[in-house]
C-alpha cells in the first residue's frame, strides 16, 4: 500500500515538473521569476489641452497611479506653466504629483529639439526648465535629480553629446534613459481628438487597441534584452501624461502584473548594470536597448509599429490641426 502511494506521489511530481518545463519553454507563457519596471511620464503637466483638460487628466492619472502603487517620475516642461492667468493653477498640478508621493524631473523648458539648437542654447533651456520644479521639490526637502531628453535626442555629434552629458552631470542630474519606448503619443492624439469631437466609437476603438499594442512592445523588448544581455534588464517605460493613460492605466498596470512585473522606483531600475553600458550615438529618439546593441555591433530589431488605423487617425488629426 505504501509503495502504491509513493509511486503515485512520484508520478504526480514528475508530471508537474514536466508541465512547468513545457510552459517555461513556450514564449510568453511563463514570466521570469522577477521582472521589474520603472514607470515614467513625460510632458507634465500634460502634453496639450486647456486648463480643465489638464486638471481632469492629472486627477484621473494620479488616482490610477496611486491605486496601483507605482512609484513614478513625472518629467516637466515648465514652458507649459506660462499661460496668462493660469500659472498658479498649472503649478498646482505639479504639486499634485508631489502630494501623491511621486517625483518630478526636468524635461527642459520648451521641449527643445537639439537638432535645431546649438549646445549653449540647449543648456539655457535646461536651466529655464528647472526653476519652478526645483522650488517645488525644495519645499519638501527634496532635490531635483533626473533629466529626460526631449524626443530622446542625446546629441547630434559625439562632441555635442559629450558636452551635454558633462553639463547635466555638473548640474547634479542623472539622465533617465528609456528601454520600453513606444507610440503612446500617437494613440493619445487620436483618442483625445475623437473624444473632443464626440466620436465615442472611434475613441473606444483606439483605447481598446492601446494596451494590447503595449503588451506587444513589452514582449519585443523583453526578447531583445535577453538577446543582448542574456537576461531581462530592469525596464524603464516611457509614457506621457495624457488622457489615454489617465483612462487606461489601470488596464496597463494589470497587464504588467500579469506578465510578472514589479513596479520599482527609477533609482532602483538604474542600478541594473546594463545602464552603465556605453550607448551608441543615434540622431533619433530610440530605446537604450537599441543603442546598447549598436554599441556592441549587434543588428537593430525595431519594436512593433502602432496599428495602421491609429496611425492614420493621428496623421489626419495633425493635418486637420
Amino acid at each position: 500500500m505504501l509503495r502504491k502511494i509513493w509511486r503515485a506521489f512520484l508520478s504526480s511530481a514528475l508530471l508537474a515538473t514536466a508541465l512547468c518545463a513545457q510552459a517555461a519553454a513556450q514564449p510568453g507563457t511563463h514570466a521570469p521569476a522577477r521582472r521589474e519596471v520603472a514607470v515614467t511620464f513625460d510632458d507634465l503637466p500634460a502634453p496639450y489641452g486647456e486648463l480643465e483638460d489638464l486638471r481632469r487628466i492629472t486627477t484621473r492619472l494620479l488616482e490610477s497611479v496611486k491605486r496601483n502603487r507605482v512609484p513614478a517620475v513625472g518629467f516637466v516642461n515648465e514652458g507649459k506653466l506660462y499661460r496668462r492667468g493660469e500659472m498658479d493653477a498649472r503649478t498646482e498640478l505639479l504639486r499634485a504629483w508631489l502630494d501623491a508621493g511621486l517625483e518630478l524631473g526636468n524635461h527642459t523648458f520648451s521641449h527643445l529639439n537639439l537638432h535645431r539648437a546649438p549646445l549653449e542654447e540647449y543648456k539655457d533651456d535646461v536651466l529655464r526648465g528647472e526653476t519652478v520644479t526645483r522650488m517645488l521639490l525644495n519645499e519638501r526637502g527634496l532635490r531635483l535629480r533626473y533629466f529626460r531628453h526631449p524626443f530622446l535626442f542625446t546629441g547630434t555629434t559625439p562632441e555635442y553629446k559629450r558636452g551635454l552629458s558633462e553639463f547635466l552631470a555638473g548640474r547634479g542630474y542623472t539622465v533617465a534613459p528609456v528601454t520600453v519606448d513606444n507610440g503612446d503619443y500617437i494613440f493619445a492624439d487620436a483618442y483625445f481628438k475623437a473624444k473632443k469631437r464626440g466620436d465615442a466609437a472611434t475613441a473606444k476603438r483606439v483605447a481598446d487597441a492601446y494596451v494590447p499594442y503595449l503588451e506587444g512592445v513589452f514582449e519585443h523588448f523583453e526578447r531583445l534584452s535577453v538577446e543582448t544581455f542574456g537576461r531581462e534588464v530592469r525596464q524603464v517605460l516611457l509614457l506621457h501624461a495624457n488622457e489615454i493613460n489617465a483612462d487606461r492605466f489601470d488596464e496597463l498596470a494589470a497587464m504588467l502584473l500579469r506578465r510578472g512585473y514589479r513596479f520599482v522606483a527609477l533609482e532602483e531600475a538604474l542600478k541594473d548594470p546594463a545602464y552603465a553600458e556605453p550607448d551608441a550615438l543615434y540622431k533619433n529618439g530610440i530605446s537604450w536597448l537599441h543603442r546598447w546593441r549598436m554599441a556592441k555591433g549587434l543588428p537593430t530589431k525595431w519594436e512593433p509599429e502602432v496599428p495602421k488605423f491609429v496611425d492614420e487617425l493621428y496623421k489626419a488629426g495633425r493635418q486637420g490641426g
